[in-house]
């Protein structure tokens, strides 16, 4: 084939067109909520094609382009296996470190929980049929194994939407930013982990230090001395900037209150004059944190400061699990639909 002349085959017309058609609606999408799994998906498939078209034109044109697709491809599969292995890996030693610097706890051992079902289940798959012929272990089987390729699909699309979110990042300035809380040490000092976000709002404010404000987000819990805003100002004043472009939001007790609460004070401090928000949080918690700013009416982006890698990993799976909860109902129609669809084959084959 031709590469001047793939249009005119139907099937890779067709795939073009779809990747195109899935590209504006990510672009849509993207613009209007960036803070949605659905980039992911959109972006994930609109690439998948103009690949798979890319591929195949130059695997079918018989020049030297094929063998630099061949290469490619194997490249790709290499790269592929590499990073199956490398994320197994990483899940177990990053566990492991985690719990021995965290303690032990079921939020700590996602990780490894998350490592032994993906080791598990191709093995059970394996095996099933010679433990035994029972249908209904047949379905349980089945239906383990379809979900967990489905949950691996949407944890793909959301590793994808999380780091189309980091990539476009806040980095012109802006009138406000809104530093999220998250704990402090003895309930009076900042974490290493809410410095790092003050630290990331601090870079963002010297921008345009005449203009900016930073908006300290976090009550006062019940095991805190003092409200996490107010340890959160005091760090940042030892850090330079000056108490009075420091705004305090000294009532919220989760992300979603944050930003509520943000935003109706710094709509009472700006006084009816236009101004544009960012926030700052981690990197992990960026796209969730979007999300509920997008709840709260603000599309707006943030800035992320990084945290320790076997850290960074097992918060990751948390706000992947969240954001799964925030659409619990699609996902469990979506997992039902998959779950009497295998019923129906399953039944099928036997009848």
């Amino acid at each position: 084939m031709q590469i001047t002349g793939f249009w005119n085959d139907p099937f890779l017309r067709g795939i073009l067109i779809i990747g195109t058609i899935f590209l504006l609606l990510f672009l849509i999408s993207f613009h209007r909520n960036r803070y949605r799994l659905r980039s992911g998906v959109l972006f994930s498939v609109s690439l998948a094609c103009f690949l798979f078209v890319f591929l195949f034109v130059g695997y079918q044109s018989g020049t030297g382009i094929a063998t630099v697709v061949i290469l490619l491809a194997i490249f790709a599969g290499f790269v592929v296996i590499c990073g199956i292995l490398l994320v197994l890996v990483s899940l177990f030693y990053n566990g492991i470190i985690l719990l021995k610097r965290e303690g032990v706890s079921f939020h700590n051992l996602l990780s490894l929980i998350l490592l032994l079902h993906l080791l598990a289940t191709p093995f059970i798959i394996a095996n099933a049929s010679r433990i035994s012929n029972s249908l209904v272990l047949q379905f349980i089987v089945g239906v383990n194994g379809i979900l967990t390729i489905y949950f691996i699909f949407m944890g793909i699309f959301y590793v994808a939407s999380g780091l189309l979110v980091i990539l476009t990042s806040q980095h012109r300035p802006v009138d406000y930013i809104i530093v999220l809380g998250c704990g402090l040490i003895n309930g009076e000092r900042v974490t290493p982990l809410l410095a790092g976000r003050i630290d990331s709002a601090i870079r963002l404010y010297r921008k345009a230090p005449d203009r900016s404000y930073l908006v300290m987000s976090g009550g006062q819990g019940a095991d805190e001395k003092v409200p996490e805003a107010i340890a959160m100002k005091q760090y940042a004043v030892e850090k330079g900037i000056a108490a009075n472009r420091i705004l305090t939001e000294e009532h919220s007790s989760n992300t979603e209150e944050n930003m509520k609460f943000s935003k109706e004070l710094i709509a009472s401090h700006a006084k009816g004059t236009k101004y544009r928000i960012a926030y700052a949080t981690n990197r992990y918690h960026q796209f969730r944190a979007g999300a509920f700013a997008h709840d709260a009416g603000m599309n707006i982006r943030g800035v992320g400061s990084r945290t320790k890698t076997y850290f960074e990993q097992n918060a990751v799976i948390r706000e992947f699990i969240a954001m799964l909860h925030r659409d619990q109902k699609l996902h469990m129609l979506l997992c039902s639909i998959l779950t009497l669809l295998y019923l129906y084959l399953l039944i099928s084959s036997v009848l």
